[in-house]
This record gives structure tokens, C-alpha cells and sequence, in this order.
């Protein structure tokens, strides 16, 4: 990608693709879908190039990734490919693993943030705050820290997701004192934010349940520790 060209994607992100459905890995910086999109100037979204890309111009997403982060999107062929999508995701079917750079703030053991993790999140504009009461109830797991290769200073973490609020990562790891480097709306250390939706494992509509999983050979992501590697790539 040229600089300054908007992010896109291409034949080789599409990692599987069946008759009523797909996974493809969104770029960091690109949109899932925008109001607006279309409109003549305005950047491509994913579910834009999607539809080119596959030749399904009725294509919708089930689901949607935050423009800063990467990884793993399922694409539905027409409507009643994503309904169906839709009807798994609501009785919990999906299982969805991202893995975060973090930097903890003084005093924050990273060892001491493994495990489940619960709060009430709420929207406000284009951020999401940790609230006592009125919010959202979200729940999160970090599974495995260990520190980033060649960044002191910083860890990576695994995060199982267990509700999909908006910026529930981002703002949950801020709140527990490990914000994603670069993350600017949660109070993050200045650097370059990396945030990567790394395994999947869901409901196929083509085939059974089935797994995406994290590939560390995979040119777009962060090398990593091989306890982490491990962690992502053993659930099959």
C-alpha cells in the first residue's frame, strides 16, 4: 500500500470463503462500514471492497472490527446468510480471541491482569466509559501475558471475548491499568497501537463450526513470545 492510500484488501486476505460466506483479515485503519459510504470521494469501506472483491453485491457483516484494529472478519453472502449469523451470535456461539500490545502504567503487575474481568460499560459520543451502574454488563478473560520482543516496557495479552460492547478491549485494559500502546481515547503510551481480533471459532453456515486461527508467520502481525504462540495456536 502506497503512503497515504487508504487501506485495502486483496484475494490473499481472504482466508476461507465457502458458498454463503467468508473470512477475510481486515487491515488496521479501515473501516468495517460508515454511514456514508459510497458517496462519491469518500474512503472504501470493508464491506465495500468485499462486495467487488468476492462478486456478492448483497454481502452485510454479522459482526465489525474498530477501524484501528486487525484481524479476522466473517462476511455474509445476502440477508439470510447474515440472519443466521446474527441468531449464533446472540445465544453466545462465538468464541473470539484478540491479541493487544499494552504498556501497564507504574505499580501494575501484568502477571496480575490474567484472568475473568467484569464491568459496566457505557457509550458516550465516540468513547466508551467504565460506569457503576446504568452501563452495559461486559465481560472479558486475559488468558496470557507475556512481554513484547523488543519493546521494553510493553506486554502483549490475550483476550477472550465474552460480550462485544463498543471498545469493550480498549477500554476495559485501560481501566485495569494496561491501556494499548497508542491508544489516544483510553490514555495509552505514544507509539503505534496494535489491537488483532486472532482467533475465531464459530458456527459455519457452509460447514459446521469452524476455526481461524492466529498464524505467526503472518507478515501483518507483532512477533510475540512463543508462550503466546502457543496459547493462540493450540485451540483447535
Amino acid at each position: 500500500m502506497r503512503a497515504g492510500a487508504e487501506p485495502s484488501i486483496a484475494a490473499a486476505d481472504v482466508v476461507r470463503r465457502g458458498a454463503r460466506e467468508a473470512v477475510v483479515v481486515k487491515p488496521a485503519g479501515l473501516s468495517s462500514e460508515a454511514p456514508g459510504a459510497g458517496r462519491p470521494g469518500a474512503p472504501r469501506t470493508l464491506i465495500e471492497q468485499v462486495r467487488t472483491l468476492l462478486g456478492w453485491p448483497d454481502a452485510q457483516l454479522p459482526h465489525r472490527l474498530d477501524r484501528p484494529t486487525r484481524g479476522f472478519v466473517v462476511v455474509a453472502r445476502d440477508r439470510e446468510a447474515v440472519a443466521e449469523h446474527n441468531a449464533s451470535i446472540r445465544v453466545g456461539a462465538w468464541t473470539k480471541r484478540y491479541l493487544a500490545r499494552v504498556r501497564p502504567a507504574p505499580g501494575i503487575d501484568p502477571g496480575a491482569l490474567v484472568g475473568e474481568h467484569r464491568a459496566y460499560l457505557r457509550r458516550e459520543g465516540t468513547v466508551a466509559r467504565v460506569v457503576r451502574s446504568g452501563g452495559d454488563p461486559s465481560t472479558l478473560a486475559i488468558e496470557a501475558v507475556a512481554p513484547a520482543p523488543g519493546r521494553p516496557g510493553e506486554f502483549h495479552a490475550v483476550v477472550l471475548l465474552a460480550t462485544g460492547r463498543y471498545h469493550q478491549v480498549r477500554v476495559m485494559l485501560a481501566h485495569l491499568g494496561a491501556p494499548l500502546v497508542g491508544d489516544r481515547d483510553y490514555g495509552g503510551a505514544p507509539g503505534a497501537m496494535y489491537l488483532e481480533h486472532a482467533w475465531l471459532a464459530h458456527p459455519s453456515i457452509d460447514e459446521g463450526v469452524r476455526v481461524v486461527d492466529w498464524r505467526p508467520d503472518d507478515p501483518g502481525r507483532d512477533p510475540v513470545a512463543p508462550a503466546l504462540v502457543a496459547a493462540l495456536s493450540a485451540r483447535s
